[in-house]
Parts: C-alpha cells; sequence; structure tokens
C-alpha cells in the first residue's frame, strides 16, 4: 500500500509530497529486510506514459531510485538520460548505481548476460554476412572467367559463366540454407581468388559463426532459469517481496551448478524467508551458511542473521552477529551501521560514538544504495544483498551443456540450416580446412588472376599476391596503348572495371578498399558497422517487444544505432570509391599516357 501511494504521488512538480512517501516506504521496506522494491519506477514510468509527462519523469525516477536500487532498467535509464542532458557527474554516479545492481542483483545479471550474447550473436552474423558478400564479389570477375573456360566452345561464353556463378550465388539462399551455412559456402567459393588478408577477413567470419553456434546453447541452457526470475523463483528471491514469504527450487534442479551458484541459492531462500516473516527458518538457513567453510561472503550471513535475531528478541545475539561481521569486513557499512544503532538502543553511547564515522561514512558509499545516514536514525537495520559477483565465473564457464544445447537451439534453426546440429562444428572446422587447402593448390594450378587497377584478367600460376596488378598498370601505361582493337578492348575493360568497383563499394561498403588492398582497415571497419548493426538489430527487437523503461531506452538506442549504420554505410562507401579512385591514379589507369 505504502508502494502504491509513492507512485500516486509521483509526478512534475510534487517533489516534495514524493519525497515524504518515499521516506515511509524505506521505512517500511526495513521492517521486512527488502532492499528494492523494482516495480516501483515501472509503475511510475508507465503512469508518465499514460497521463503525458513521460518527458518530465526525471526527477521522479531520481527520486524513487532510494528505493529501487536493484532495479536495473531504472539505472540504466537514468544513466541513458543523463547522457542526453549532458550532466556528467550525475551520469557517472548512476553507472556506479547500474554496476552495483549487476553485481548484486541476480536477474539482472542473467538479463545483462542474454543481452550481451545476443549482442555479440547478431554483431557476429552481420560480420559474417558482409565479409562473405565482400569477399564473393571480390573474387567474381576472376571466378567467371575460369569458369568461362568450361564454356570455350559456345558463343559468349562468359555470359554462361556469369549465369553459372550468379546461380552459386543464389542456390543457397533460394534453397532456404542459413546465412551462416551460405556465408561459409560463399567464403569458400571465393578463397583461390583472395590475398593474404582476405583470407584472415574469411577466416574471421567462421570463427565468429562458431561462436554464435554456442551462443545459442548457452541461451538454451539457461533458458529454465531466466523463465523463473519474474515469476518468483529462486533466482527472483532479491529485488521484490514475494507474496509467498518462500522460494521453492532444489539446489540440483538447474542446469548451472556450482559452490558459488547453490550458495547464492540457499542465500536467496533465507532473504525470503525474512521478507515472508519466518524468521527461525530464516535464522537456521544462515547459520548453516555460516556454518560452511569457504566460499561467500560471511560477514553477510552474519549481517543478516543478526537482523533476524533482533526481530526474535535476542539483542545481544544479534549485536554479536554484527561485530562478527564487522571483524571480518572492517569496511562493510551495513554491519557497522546496524551495531551503531544497537548502540544507541542500548544507550551504549560510548561504543557508539567509537564508531560513528566509520558506520556512517561505510553507508553512505554503499553502490548502488543512496543511503543517507542524518535520515536514518530511527533504528534502521540494513540487509545486505545477495552476492552474485562469483557467479559470473560460473555463468560463462564453457561446459558440456553449451554444446548439446546448441545442436537444438533456435541459432542453430536459423543460422545453420539444413546442417545437421552435431555436425555444424565439423561444418565450420572443414570450411577453414578448404581456405586452406585450397589456396594452396591454387598455387600450382593455372587460374585467372584480375588486376584490380584495371580489372585486366590474366591466366597465371602461383601467388596471387604478385599477379594481381597486371604488367600494364606497373609500367603506369594507362590507356596510351597503341590505337586498334586492342586499345578500344583495354579502355572498355578499365571502364566496366571501374563501374563495377564503385556499385559495389555503394551496395557493399568497404568493397572498393578490398580491391584497393587496405584488407586490415577493412578489416576493422567491417568490425565497426558490424557492431552497429548489431546493435540496432538487438535493441530494435527490444524495443519494439519491451515497454516501460526498457522499452522507452531501447527506443532511443536502436535510433542511435540506426544513425551509425547509415554513417558508417555512407563513410564506407565514400572511403572505397575514394581508395580505388586513387589506386587508380597511382597505376596512371584514370588517365592517358603522352
Amino acid at each position: 500500500m505504502q508502494a502504491v501511494r509513492v507512485v500516486e504521488a509521483a509526478g512534475p512538480g510534487k517533489g516534495e509530497a514524493l519525497e515524504r512517501e518515499v521516506r515511509a516506504l524505506r521505512r517500511a521496506m526495513f521492517d521486512h529486510a527488502i532492499l528494492s522494491m523494482n516495480a516501483v519506477p515501472d509503475r511510475i514510468f508507465d503512469r508518465a506514459a499514460r497521463e503525458g509527462w513521460k518527458r518530465r519523469s526525471y526527477e521522479s525516477l531520481r527520486a524513487v531510485a532510494r528505493v529501487a536500487p536493484l532495479s536495473v532498467p531504472l539505472w540504466a535509464w537514468l544513466a541513458w538520460a543523463d547522457a542526453a542532458r549532458f550532466r556528467l557527474e550525475e551520469f557517472l554516479f548512476d553507472v556506479d548505481g547500474l554496476s552495483g545492481a549487476f553485481r548484486q542483483y541476480g536477474p539482472g545479471l542473467l538479463g545483462y548476460a542474454v543481452g550481451l550474447v545476443l549482442f555479440a550473436s547478431a554483431s557476429a552474423c552481420w560480420f559474417a554476412v558482409w565479409a562473405s558478400l565482400n569477399l564473393l564479389l571480390r573474387a567474381r570477375p576472376a571466378l567467371t572467367s575460369d569458369v568461362a573456360r568450361l564454356f570455350k566452345g559456345l558463343p559468349r561464353p562468359e555470359i554462361f559463366a556469369s549465369v553459372v556463378v550468379l546461380a552459386g550465388f543464389a542456390a543457397p539462399v533460394a534453397f532456404g540454407v542459413g546465412i551462416a551455412a551460405a556465408a561459409v559456402f560463399w567464403i569458400a567459393l571465393s578463397t583461390a581468388y583472395l590475398r593474404r588478408g582476405e583470407l584472415l577477413i574469411g577466416v574471421t567470419a567462421i570463427l565468429l559463426l562458431a561462436g554464435v553456434f554456442l551462443c545459442g546453447g548457452f541461451l538454451e541452457a539457461i533458458r529454465p532459469l531466466a523463465g523463473t526470475t519474474r515469476q518468483g523463483g529462486w533466482l527472483g528471491g532479491e529485488g521484490y517481496y514475494s507474496l509467498g514469504g518462500s522460494v521453492s527450487g532444489d539446489e540440483g534442479q538447474w542446469l548451472l551448478t556450482g559452490p558459488q551458484w547453490e550458495r547464492m541459492a540457499r542465500s536467496a531462500r533465507a532473504r525470503a524467508e525474512m521478507q515472508g516473516g519466518d524468521l527461525r527458518a530464516a535464522e537456521s538457513l544462515w547459520t548453516g551458511l555460516i556454518r560452511e567453510e569457504g566460499g561467500g561472503d560471511l560477514a553477510d550471513a552474519y549481517n543478516n542473521r543478526g537482523i533476524v535475531r533482533v526481530r526474535l528478541g535476542r539483542t545481544e545475539d544479534g549485536l554479536a552477529d554484527f561485530e562478527a561481521a564487522t571483524e571480518l569486513s572492517p569496511t562493510g557499512g551495513r554491519a557497522q551501521w546496524n551495531a551503531y544503532q544497537l548502540y544507541l538502543q542500548e544507550f551504549r553511547l560510548e561504543k557508539a560514538a567509537q564508531i560513528q564515522p566509520a558506520a556512517w561514512a561505510g553507508i553512505r558509499s554503499l553502490a548502488p544504495f543512496d543511503y543517507r545516514a542524518e535520515e536514518m536514525t530511527h533504528g534502521e537495520l540494513i540487509a545486505s544483498p545477495l552476492r552474485v559477483g562469483d557467479v559470473w565465473r560460473t555463468l560463462f564457464t564453457v561446459r558440456e551443456e553449451w554444446f548439446w544445447e546448441a545442436r537444438g537451439s533456435a541459432f542453430h534453426d536459423l543460422f545453420f540450416r539444413p546442417v545437421p546440429g552435431e555436425w555444424v562444428l565439423a561444418f565450420l572446422a572443414a570450411g577453414w580446412v578448404w581456405i586452406a587447402l585450397w589456396k594452396l593448390l591454387s598455387r600450382k594450378v593455372w587460374m585467372n588472376s584480375v588486376c584490380r587497377s584495371c580489372g585486366a584478367s590474366t591466366l597465371v600460376v602461383g601467388s596471387r599476391e604478385a599477379t594481381d596488378i597486371c604488367n600494364a598498370c606497373r609500367a603506369q601505361v594507362g590507356k596510351g596503348i597503341r590505337g586498334g582493337e586492342e586499345r578500344e578492348r583495354r579502355v572498355l575493360s578499365i571502364s566496366l572495371h571501374r563501374r563495377y568497383v564503385r556499385a559495389c563499394s555503394i551496395l557493399f561498403p568497404g568493397a572498393g578498399a578490398l580491391w584497393a588492398g587496405e584488407e586490415f582497415r577493412t578489416l576493422l571497419y567491417g568490425i565497426l558497422l558490424s557492431l552497429s548493426a548489431g546493435l540496432f538489430t538487438v535493441s530494435w527487437s527490444a524495443g519494439r517487444l519491451a515497454g516501460g523503461l526498457i522499452g522507452d531506452m531501447q527506443t532511443d538506442l536502436w535510433r542511435g544505432a540506426l544513425g551509425a549504420v547509415v554513417v558508417l554505410w555512407l563513410f564506407g562507401a565514400a572511403w572505397g570509391w575514394r581508395s580505388f579512385e586513387r589506386l587508380q591514379l597511382h597505376h596512371n589507369v584514370a588517365g592517358e599516357r603522352l
């Protein structure tokens, strides 16, 4: 009821009334050992959106951060709003609060992990598509010339060769092959005609696709955990009040196991018992955690058991627990503050005076909590939250389940069809082997090499690095050769080649830079473009499906990401165009030799 009053008191120009209700809510929360009411900012934002003051909701949401310090969406939205308003001090404070919420709130950690994996996967897929298409376009002229050798007996064999190469490009798409499988096929098709730096781009793309496959297994492995965080499962034991009072779930029920993970589950159950009012059950659970040797933070367990014992009327036992927690963690602000409060209540003023400076300084430095000592001298006891920092390593430890779950993940069906799940990694490894072997074999057979500068095709054998600029361009002949059919053919070849590269540069940014020989710069550009495209993909999906704070923030995010993609696309097109132009000028192709 008090939380509802906070929501109703929010609004533009209602700072004083909202502050009073927030203080009352905090006192009620301390009575139940509730650290954060995560639903409060979401409901305020929804109300602001309905009533038309969403863009003026900043001050209200800033005020309720004190009663929702573990709300990851709230801190993220505040940091985003600070960046938009160029408020550096508030931005740094909110980023500190966001990182603190991530460290101490299990569902927030899972949501962050899922978002990070989705962003990395989307970026990797965009890079694979960009790289495979650019490499195929780079190899297409030489590949077409080689295929034309198979149709020597036909009139205009280059037309039939172009149709065959186009069919080889379009066949995977027409038959519904997943984009990852198609990308590997396109890279393999281009291998023999690429420079070493371009091969590095192709190998990087295949390596990233292997990571995408494993990311699908990771998401499948944590799906049971993520599905319970908003329905009151044990991982949701922090951040809101559970009406049931306790959290069900066995320690061995979940796919993610380990000492830190199991201890977190038991700590969540103990805190749920505290919130639900079953103090004796909570004391028993905290005692069991304290008796364990090694692992976890005993200071937090002592502090929480001390709160339970104080509520049971055993003040001296509670004070002993607070003092034990302070000995284990001298800089821990919670236990020192709780001991300070009991000293005041028991009129042990000398003891209170000794630890007052440390107690006041300690609670003021607790991120993401915004405690103000001068407002908390009414006996409020501060509970310790769950520590999920150790779970991070457990969460991202590569395990066998990732490989097994990846076979039936949504990523496999979306990107790697029709390759069976158990053969995906072998398929990607075969792509690497093919690149190495086919590149070595291409040095022993006669193949066409297209001059990067003028587009002239030459039948060569050996390394492509030394033969991808023809002799005429090396001599800077330009168009100035003897007149007749040979000159006209060269002029036409140069003109068609220039149009082809420029068209590729506009449609697939970075293509012109590949023709100009700037492979490593192109690789870095492709990574940056793919990261922007991945951010747009993930934030656009979240912005459409999610509402409230997250939806609003993601909407702004995908708009910014889309703008970055457009700017990078235009920059890549202009850069590729200009790089190819410099290459031709360097070899005098654009001019006329006198």
